[in-house]
C-alpha cells in the first residue's frame, strides 16, 4: 500500500533525526518553509510535526518553532524487542503500532476501513440501557443475514457484545470453571489461549488440517477429557486461512452430539463474501453450535461491536450474564451499525473489501511462491495465510530479527497450544504484505 504524503514526510524527517543529520537542538523548518520544501499544505506539516513530538523526536517552543530532541535508543528499543516473545506482547504491539511494516498484524489497514459513518439520532426511548440482548434493530439485521445464508435464527437467539473477544469471555464465564478442560484449534486463535489461562481452564489442541480440525483427534480428546466445549473457526481460520470442508463439518458435529459438547465457532469474517467453506451452523442450526461474529474486520475495530448466536435458552443465560458484568453493550454503536446495514452502505463496504483483499492475496501468494516460501495450504479467503519458513530456523528468532528492521511478524509458535511450532512458520496478513521491505527481509532467510 502506497504511503500517504504525511507518512512520507514524517519518515523522511524521522530518518534525518535518527541518523544524526538533524542534530539534537536543531530547529526544524518553519511551517511555511516545510510546506514549500515538501510541496504539502501547512495542515499536513502540522500533522507531521505533531507526530514527531508524539514520538519524542521533536518539541515545540511557544512562539519559536519546533526543535529536534532525540530519544536515547534504549528508550525506544524494548517495545520492538518483546514483540514476538509471547501472545500478550503480540497483541500489545498491534495496538501500539511501533513498526513500519505490519505483515503480521491482525487487522486490515485503517485506509481500507470505512472512513465515514452516518450521523444518527437515537429514537425516543433509546437513551437508556435497553435490552440485555442488545439493540433489536441490529439483532434483526443479524438474523436476516443468517436467513439469507440458509440458517434459521431469530432476534431472541442473538446477544450483542463489545466485539468477538467479549463474546468469548462470556462463553468462558458461562460454561467453564477453574480446572475444566476444553478443546481448541491447534494452531489456533492465540488471544483465546490467554483468556483460558486467565480463567484457569486447561485446553487441549486439536490438530488443524487444510480441511479443518481433525475429527479423529477431536473424538479421542472429547472422550479422554470429557470436554464440554470445542473452540474452532469454520471459515478462513486465524492463523491458517483455511476453512472447514463439508465432510469434516459433518464429522465434527457427530462428535459433538456423541459427547454432548458445545462447539464455539468464532468467525470474524462471517460477513465477508466469497470465503469458501462450510459454516457449522448451516448444518447444525444452532443446536450445539454457538456462533460468534464481529464487525471489527469489516467496518472498524474501534466500534467494538460483535454478536453471539445460540439456541434461545443459552442466549438468554448469556444475556443475563452480560447484564451482570457490563449492564449492556452500546445501543448507540449498535444503532450506527444497523443504519449502515439498512442503508446498503455495509454491502458496498464488504464487497469492496472482498475485491481488494482478493487482489492483494493473489499478489502476496505469487510473490511468496517466487521466493520459495510455501504455505500450510492455499487460503480459502479472508485475511490470513500461514507460511512455512525454511527448515532449521526458529520462528521466534526470525521475528526478533525482523523487529530490528521495523517489521512486525507473527511467529507460528504463538498460535500453537504448546507455544512451540514443529515447523517454523508465520501468519501473514494479506492486506499488509505489499511493502518491499518485507520481501527483502525474507530473501535474507535463504
Amino acid at each position: 500500500m502506497a504511503q500517504s504524503k504525511t507518512d512520507r514526510i514524517f519518515q523522511t524527517l524521522r530518518q534525518r533525526i535518527e541518523s544524526g543529520e538533524l542534530a539534537e537542538g536543531a530547529k526544524l523548518m518553519s511551517l511555511r518553509q516545510a510546506s514549500d520544501r515538501f510541496g504539502a499544505s501547512k495542515n499536513v506539516i502540522v500533522t507531521v510535526y505533531d507526530r514527531l513530538v508524539a514520538h519524542g523526536l521533536a518539541r515545540s517552543r511557544r512562539g519559536s518553532g519546533f526543535y529536534v530532541t532525540r530519544l536515547a535508543p534504549s528508550i525506544a528499543e524494548p517495545t520492538n524487542l518483546r514483540e514476538a516473545s509471547d501472545t500478550v506482547s503480540l497483541l500489545h504491539v498491534q495496538l501500539d503500532r511501533p513498526y513500519t511494516v505490519l505483515a503480521g498484524d491482525g487487522r486490515p489497514p485503517e485506509s481500507w476501513m470505512m472512513t465515514t459513518m452516518p450521523a444518527i439520532t437515537l429514537p425516543a426511548g433509546e437513551g437508556g440501557y435497553g435490552s440485555p440482548h442488545g439493540l433489536l434493530a441490529l439483532r434483526e439485521c443479524i438474523a436476516a443475514a443468517q436467513v439469507a445464508a440458509g440458517i434459521t435464527a431469530t432476534p431472541a437467539q442473538i446477544v450483542t457484545t463489545f466485539g468477538a473477544n467479549h463474546a468469548l469471555d462470556l462463553v468462558i464465564r458461562r460454561f467453564t470453571r477453574p480446572g475444566d478442560t476444553v478443546l481448541v484449534d491447534d494452531p489456533g486463535y492465540y488471544p483465546l489461549f490467554s483468556k483460558l489461562k486467565l480463567a484457569e481452564v486447561k485446553f487441549v489442541g486439536i490438530p488443524r488440517t487444510p480441511s479443518g480440525p481433525d475429527p479423529q483427534s477431536l473424538e479421542a480428546a472429547a472422550q479422554k477429557h470429557r470436554a464440554r466445549l470445542f473452540f474452532t473457526q469454520s471459515l478462513a481460520q486465524n492463523p491458517t486461512g483455511c476453512s472447514i470442508d463439508l465432510p469434516s463439518a459433518h464429522a465434527i458435529l457427530k462428535v459433538a452430539d456423541r459427547y454432548e459438547m458445545l462447539v464455539i465457532d468464532d468467525d470474524p469474517f462471517i460477513d465477508l463474501p466469497g470465503v469458501r467453506g462450510t459454516r457449522l451452523a448451516a448444518l447444525d442450526q444452532f443446536r450445539r453450535v454457538i456462533q460468534i461474529g464481529s464487525y471489527s474486520k469489516i467496518l472498524s475495530p474501534s466500534l467494538r461491536s460483535g454478536f453471539l448466536i445460540a439456541e434461545p435458552e443459552i442466549a438468554a443465560s448469556i444475556a443475563e450474564l452480560k447484564m451482570i458484568l457490563a449492564v449492556n453493550s452500546s445501543s448507540h454503536t449498535e444503532r450506527l451499525i444497523a443504519e449502515v446495514i439498512r442503508s446498503r452502505r455495509f454491502e458496498k463496504v464488504r464487497t469492496s473489501l472482498r475485491r481488494r483483499l482478493d487482489r492483494e492475496r493473489e499478489d502476496g501468494v505469487e510473490r511468496l511462491e517466487r521466493l520459495g516460501f510455501r504455505q500450510f495450504a492455499p487460503p480459502d479467503g479472508g485475511l490470513y495465510g500461514y507460511v512455512h519458513l525454511p527448515e532449521g530456523l526458529d520462528d521466534m528468532e526470525v521475528s526478533h530479527a525482523a523487529a530490528q528492521k521495523g517489521i512486525l511478524l507473527a511467529p507460528g509458535s504463538l498460535f500453537r497450544v504448546t507455544g512451540r511450532s514443529e515447523r517454523p512458520s508465520m501468519r501473514v496478513n494479506w492486506s499488509r504484505v505489499q511493502d518491499s521491505r518485507f520481501y527483502s527481509f525474507l530473501r535474507t532467510l535463504g
